[in-house]
């Protein structure tokens, strides 16, 4: 079981990590992870950070080249520049409740700041594969925003075959819940796709929201 005692933490900030676990959790009494306090760490492949810590600084996770997890949470108001440099085997991460999977093609950095900006212009480089990922995970974690609702309502056919093809149903069950995303139109496409794909998940689904309309 991993130890708090292998943290370095002052004042609240942790400056540095000397044990050797692969997953670790940072401690609760931590309200910031300092500047290089995790960097080229060896060993590390998952990292939580509890909520309360407010800020990650400079290069805090730079150069930890097994990096493949990490979950930030809201009370982070602030991440310092490269701090996730060289992170090359990093996959998954879980920002504000988002989780997106990373891409060669994108920074992480800038993922963080269209989350907290909602600016999707970002996207744009990206395939559509790759956009439909960010956008229903930001959806998923706050499906009520109205800036993340009017960019899925331009494309949203596309987009809801993207989830079919993903077998993402517990996003869909959000979707057909959002009335003003889902019109009869655009369910009868999404049903007919469903059916081609027999997926029955989405068949039944689909097939309530139809009746409920």
């Amino acid at each position: 079981m991993m130890s708090d005692r292998f943290f370095s933490i002052r004042n609240g900030i942790v400056t540095g990590y000397a044990g050797y676990d692969t997953e670790i959790s940072v401690p609760a009494a931590a309200v910031k992870i300092g500047d290089n306090a995790f960097q080229n760490h060896p060993l590390i492949e998952s990292v939580i950070i509890p909520e309360g810590v407010k800020q990650i600084g400079f290069y805090a996770f730079s150069g930890c080249r097994k990096l493949q997890k990490i979950s930030i949470p809201e009370s982070v108001k602030k991440i310092g520049k490269h701090a996730f440099d060289n992170c090359e085997a990093l996959k998954e991460v879980t920002y504000h409740g988002v989780t997106f999977q990373t891409s060669d093609k994108i920074k992480t950095e800038s993922v963080f700041r269209m989350i907290d900006t909602k600016d999707v212009s970002v996207l744009e480089e990206l395939s559509s594969a790759l956009k439909y990922q960010y956008l229903w995970s930001m959806f998923s974690a706050n499906p009520e925003d109205k800036d993340i609702q009017a960019v899925i309502k331009k494309n949203f056919v596309k987009m809801f075959k993207y989830l079919i093809d993903e077998n993402n149903l517990p996003t869909a069950e959000k979707v057909v819940r959002e009335t003003k995303l889902v019109n009869k139109r655009n369910l009868e496409s999404i049903t007919k796709y469903a059916d081609e794909k027999q997926n029955a998940g989405f068949q039944n689904l689909l097939k309530e929201a139809q009746e409920e309309k």
